[in-house]
């Protein structure tokens, strides 16, 4: 209970609309949390035009209680083509922290696993077809390695 009110009061929504059928819940699960603590930033893209355009996404908030995993439910999200990009936010900082060669030092992931870690996916490696509600989409939150 105490998810599904932090997650009512802490998305952030940006207009989209809903298309004639509907939505249906989608149910994520998160893989390879380290600790407890932190936010998972979550960032839906309804659309290839739309894509990685931070002012056009459905933002999303997760508290982190603790290691391991973590399931969340978004409610009613439209049916049809969606893709997102996710960060663990470690120090609450709002931002995907990165080093100097502006390689990211938080977890991060896609709806999908990108075919290369050295460049941003594109629509079509992270579109996902969201119809109804069902089993558990698992995202799994890797830190940046060379090998």
């Amino acid at each position: 209970m105490k998810i599904f009110l932090f997650i009512i009061c802490s998305a952030i929504f940006v207009f989209h609309p809903v298309p004639e059928e509907g939505g249906s819940n989608l149910t994520l699960l998160f893989q390879g949390i380290e600790r407890a603590g932190g936010t998972v930033r979550l960032a839906m893209y309804g659309s290839k035009v739309d894509f990685m355009l931070e002012e056009k996404a459905m933002l999303y908030n997760f508290k982190v209680d603790k290691k391991g995993t973590l399931e969340v439910v978004i409610e009613n999200l439209p049916i049809g083509s969606h893709a997102f990009a996710v960060f663990l936010d470690e120090n609450n900082n709002m931002v995907l922290d990165k080093n100097l060669m502006g390689v990211p030092t938080e977890p991060y992931g896609f709806s999908k696993e990108p075919p290369s870690k050295w460049r941003l996916p594109t629509w079509e490696e992270a579109v996902f077809e969201h119809r109804q509600s069902g089993k558990a989409h698992v995202v799994s939150l890797k830190r940046w390695a060379l090998f």
